[in-house]
């Protein structure tokens, strides 16, 4: 008897974990007074050159810049286990379209050792700084700042639509909850991945190393990578909550069928925005007849169709409204 009362209270505890512990906060900081563009492009240019000899040449960070202060500046934050590279040649669309163009690496990603175990160092303490810092040189370059990214990206996009006042912000398919649980497990998987040790999982068990697709990707991610980032989109959900977001319009962008994320718990976050600030916040989803997988954005994809979505991305990220939704 003793012992089934000391095994039904663990459960109840855990159940209590689980369910109903707070997911730990972050600090947000004010912004500082946007920087001139000359010294924009030399801190841009100082933290590349921070980077150590561990990062691939080919997914430092980049900067599509015309020289001068622009109507429009883009910051694009690529998605977990990728590189810069993965927004290279849409940020190039929209060079060509005029606006300045920041492709930052994110923390812990584009090194050299694809099977590095740095990723699972991620927290979203460290995400959240990286995203504000980020944008604070990217307002340097241009009067209109807009931000996007995909998956991780998109929660950072997201982050800074919340608490900065962006002209626009466009997450693609951001990782809020994984597809194969319902969005009420987002959370308790994240307590769940937070508390245990850390594990790596293949992106794809049979390829492994051998992953199909852009060569510079970690074949593998950090479980409490994920569950760091999805820790980041809880905080964005229970401040969206609470008050409207900073940024003036937000469009969210989601794919039909996605096979990472789960698009109800988007619809959720796009659903407490719209809450505060129904006139600001629109959502545009690609249809199921397109048969997109989650990455839509690298061309080096096997199931890239880069002819069919980037002109709605261009479009959208210069501020063409997707129509209502």
């Amino acid at each position: 008897m003793k012992m089934a009362l000391v095994l039904l209270g663990l459960l109840v505890a855990l159940a209590l974990y689980l369910f109903c512990w707070p997911i730990r906060n972050v600090t947000t900081h004010p912004p500082p007074r946007p920087p001139s563009y000359e010294r924009s492009v030399s801190l841009i240019h100082a933290d590349r050159l921070r980077d150590s000899a561990d990062v691939s040449p080919e997914c430092r960070s980049i900067l599509l810049d015309h020289g001068h202060r622009t109507g429009r500046v883009v910051l694009l934050f690529h998605g977990i286990t990728n590189c810069p590279m993965q927004f290279m040649a849409l940020g190039q669309r929209l060079y060509e379209q005029g606006a300045n163009v920041c492709i930052p690496r994110l923390p812990h990603h584009g090194l050299r050792d694809r099977m590095t175990a740095d990723l699972a160092n991620l927290s979203a303490d460290e995400l959240a700084l990286f995203a504000e810092h980020e944008l604070d040189l990217a307002s340097g370059l241009g009067d209109t700042v807009v931000v996007s990214g995909l998956s991780l990206g998109a929660v950072l996009a997201a982050y800074l639509a919340q608490e900065r006042s962006v002209e626009l912000a466009i997450p693609i398919a951001p990782l809020l909850g994984p597809e194969i649980a319902p969005a009420w497990a987002a959370r308790p998987l994240t307590r769940a991945a937070l508390a245990l040790p850390n594990g790596f999982i293949w992106w794809n068990s049979k390829q492994k190393e051998n992953l199909e697709g852009p060569k510079r990707v970690y074949p593998r991610f950090a479980t409490r990578a994920m569950a760091e980032t999805m820790r980041l989109g809880a905080i964005v959900e229970d401040r969206a909550g609470r008050r409207a977001p900073a940024a003036r319009r937000i469009v969210m962008v989601t794919i039909a069928k996605d096979p990472a994320v789960n698009n109800q718990a988007n619809a959720a976050l796009v659903r407490a925005w719209r809450a505060h600030a129904p006139d600001r916040v629109q959502a545009y989803e690609f249809p199921e007849s397109l048969r997109l997988g989650h990455d839509v954005i690298d061309p080096d994809q096997p199931y890239a169709r880069v002819g069919v979505v980037y002109p709605i991305l261009e479009n959208l990220l210069l501020g063409i409204s997707p129509g209502k939704s």
